[in-house]
């Protein structure tokens, strides 16, 4: 009977170094693929420091179901607190690392009918040349929304957040043609 144990013994003291060596090696191999990604760990997601608009009380309860019903992410990017005093959280959101800033109650910016705007998600935006400045046209209180340079698609963001605005700030009565 001893005789007939020693192959397996053999194959068992072959394999588990086998294995060990086999495990640490793919280990590796899949360590260098994981830093390489790591451009897209947020690495910050403490407060942001923002600037709260002063808001009417009409305005501030629009606002404020905003806030409260905002996605947890937005292009893909995690939410962030907020600070900057009194009512910076029931105004203002912030996601990603640099952070994209949106302020419920900026202000109203006036284009001529023939300006390029963008119908997103139910909600009428227009945007400075560089596409890092953008505001809601078509809404009873206005809603800007400051892009990193950083951001690749910041319509991502907006898309996004067009869906809650569209929900919780009711539509103006008077919007540029373009928002039609």
């Amino acid at each position: 009977m001893g005789e007939s144990r020693l192959p397996a013994v053999i194959a068992t003291v072959v394999a588990v170094p086998v294995a060990v060596v086999a495990g640490f090696m793919i280990f590796n191999a899949m360590v260098p693929a994981a830093e390489e990604h790591s451009d897209l760990v947020q690495a910050d997601l403490s407060p942001v420091s923002v600037a709260v608009p002063e808001l009417s009380p009409e305005d501030a309860v629009f606002c404020l179901a905003l806030t409260a019903t905002a996605p947890d992410t937005a292009g893909g990017l995690d939410a962030r607190p907020v600070e900057g005093g009194e009512g910076a959280a029931e105004a203002v959101l912030a996601y990603g690392d640099p952070a994209a800033v949106a302020t419920c109650g900026a202000e109203a910016v006036a284009v001529e009918d023939t300006a390029a705007v963008y119908k997103l998600n139910g909600v009428c935006w227009y945007s400075d040349e560089a596409g890092l400045e953008w505001t809601t046209l078509d809404r009873q209180v206005p809603v800007g929304v400051s892009v990193p340079e950083e951001v690749e698609q910041p319509v991502d963001i907006l898309n996004d957040l067009s869906k809650v605005i569209e929900d919780k700030i009711p539509a103006a009565e008077d919007a540029p043609t373009g928002c039609a």
